[in-house]
């Protein structure tokens, strides 16, 4: 089985971090995000992969690569917007999409039984399986209304509050019939959701296949925390042998809602959670806190220096005694001076060097 994933966004509303990393390789719970995608092709025997990709694609193919757990990773180069059906087109003129395929969002990390959503769209005799879930506030997302028998009637795209047909939304994720493709006009921008899908709808071809585990659209920086400490509440148990395996000091606090990286490293003293991402190869020296937030891999914490409530970027070094108030977005290669106060809600781009206390919230570029 062959599958797309659409990585060609240029993720603006991840912006400023992601001016110096492209979205798939946002870490989540400690793992590119890519890599969810990919576990999760693998469950039905996917053996090629190719990523629909644009933005900081060399970025992307240099981290990833041509192979992953014997899966074949290609890649299909968008030099224009395509929207969400144009990338599948694309992708079919180099990658023969002769079979049934899955075609799927990269910023979406889910927990479904994809072996029997191939199973529904067989015996339904379906052109299109889309993935639904229900979410409390669908005003946000694209919102299925569905027939008794599962048929989707339609899609009624970020309805207002009360007039939402249901609390189903569209998660990203499709299993495709390759006649499909005809539909979609080559080498131009196509809404799979707005031309394509109303025509299955009206033919009685286009299924729904509800599921109800995790589901995170990751579409800006609160739904990342949230993806982030959502999977991290989920997850102590697992992570706790990994904890132990680390180079922590004998009298650091690590709590249990924590994910320390490979090579990570804790000094003494130092406090840790609740509720922190450490990334790989990071360090949080003597006597610094960590809490509510999440460090990209290759960060440094300076002695005495607290970080609450903020996300820092790869390769972000913070000097001694620093204290990084809530919200703070600090971009990757940020150096923070020692003794630097940055307040809340300060938004800092790539690159930096802040040599001098910040009043929150401020946007520097």
């Amino acid at each position: 089985m062959k599958a797309v994933v659409l990585s060609g966004g240029y993720a603006t509303r991840l912006r400023p971090i992601s001016y110096a990393l492209p979205k798939l390789l946002f870490p989540v719970l400690g793992r590119p995000m890519i890599y969810w995608t990919l576990d999760l092709l693998k469950t039905v025997g996917t053996d090629e992969v190719v990523l629909g990709v644009n933005y900081m694609a060399e970025m992307l193919r240099n981290k990833v690569g041509s192979t992953y757990d014997e899966m074949k990773i290609t890649y299909s180069l968008e030099d224009h917007e395509l929207g969400t059906a144009g990338p599948i087109k694309l992708a079919s003129t180099n990658t023969q999409l002769n079979e049934t395929f899955i075609a799927m969002n990269g910023d979406v990390i889910a927990q479904l039984d994809l072996k029997e959503m191939l199973k529904q769209h067989k015996q339904t005799g379906a052109r299109v399986t889309d993935a639904v879930h229900e979410v409390r506030a669908p005003q946000r997302f694209g919102v299925v209304q569905r027939g008794s028998n599962g048929r989707i009637q339609r899609f009624v795209e970020k309805p207002k509050r009360g007039t939402e047909p249901s609390h189903l939304v569209n998660a990203g994720i499709y299993v495709i019939e390759p006649d499909v493709l005809q539909l979609i006009r080559p080498d131009r921008k196509v809404s799979l959701e707005r031309e394509i899908f109303p025509i299955l709808a009206k033919e009685g071809k286009l299924f729904g296949f509800t599921f109800s585990g995790h589901w995170f659209d990751i579409g800006n920086l609160t739904d990342y925390r949230k993806a982030n400490f959502s999977l991290l509440r989920d997850s102590t148990e697992k992570l706790e042998k990994r904890r132990r395996e680390k180079n922590v000091a004998a009298d650091a606090t690590v709590q249990r809602t924590v994910s320390l990286g490979d090579n990570a490293r804790v000094g003494s003293k130092a406090r840790i959670g609740p509720y922190a991402l450490v990334g790989d190869n990071s360090s949080v020296d003597a006597r610094a806190r960590i809490e509510y937030s999440i460090l990209f891999e290759n960060v440094s914490i300076g002695e005495g220096s607290k970080v609450s409530g903020s996300i820092l970027g790869t390769g972000v070094r913070i000097g001694k005694d620093v204290k990084i108030g809530r919200g703070c977005i600090i971009s990757p290669y940020v150096t923070v001076a020692d003794r630097v106060r940055i307040g809340n809600e300060a938004i800092i781009h790539p690159h930096k060097e802040i040599n001098k206390n910040i009043r929150g919230p401020a946007h520097i570029m």
